[in-house]
């Protein structure tokens, strides 16, 4: 369990459905030049296998005290957050644009961890998209274009790497493996409340 810090609450405050607070990123993919033409359909099957979560995106609201924080979902369904999807002939960007920017529309379930990862077959030129949401209360921008990045690879040869909601959690220098502790989350919950005021 981990508090929100007062910057990643107030997102949550603001947010109205006219007003979402989750942020969205489009990529566009061709086909390796050896693939078959059911290469998305298999990448969905690896993905799906891909069961364990780390965090962040093991991670649903709760509350302690009556502050949100952060709690691992023990009855996550991954089934829930990863999507693998059609577009509608032609397959045009035209149709990928519309699927998501009416994806893109819904708020969040906030009884689930925020996220949703879709995988998008159906494009013309033996192309493919991935469509990823997440909370900004969960995963800022930044930090989730270099989760994608840890994601992806430059080395076409290097295949098979843990989708984002499964990558291995980089070690930082000093933390123990019990992660911050309670007074150590206040102290940073005071000294962050003090800049915002």
């Amino acid at each position: 369990m981990s508090a929100l810090s007062p910057v990643d609450q107030v997102f949550l405050w603001l947010e109205k459905r006219q007003q979402p607070m989750h942020v969205g990123g489009l990529q566009l993919f061709s086909f390796p030049e050896d693939a078959p033409d059911d290469y998305v359909a298999q990448l969905a099957d690896q993905l799906r296998e891909e069961t364990i979560v780390t965090p962040p995106f093991d991670r649903r609201l709760g509350s302690r005290f009556g502050q949100p924080v952060w709690v691992e979902d023990e009855q996550l369904d991954l089934e829930h957050h990863f999507r693998f999807e059609a577009l509608p002939t032609p397959g045009r960007v035209r149709e990928l644009l519309s699927f998501v920017s009416a994806e893109h529309s819904h708020l969040m379930d906030r009884e689930r961890p925020m996220w949703e990862f879709h995988l998008i077959e159906g494009l013309k030129d033996r192309q493919f998209a991935v469509y990823t949401k997440v909370h900004h209360s969960l995963v800022d921008g930044v930090s989730a274009m270099r989760l994608f990045q840890r994601m992806l690879s430059q080395d076409p040869e290097q295949r098979g790497m843990p989708p984002i909601w499964s990558l291995p959690r980089r070690s930082r220098s000093g933390d123990g493996d019990e992660g911050p502790s309670m007074w150590r989350n206040v102290a940073h919950l005071l000294g962050e409340s003090g800049k915002q005021l």
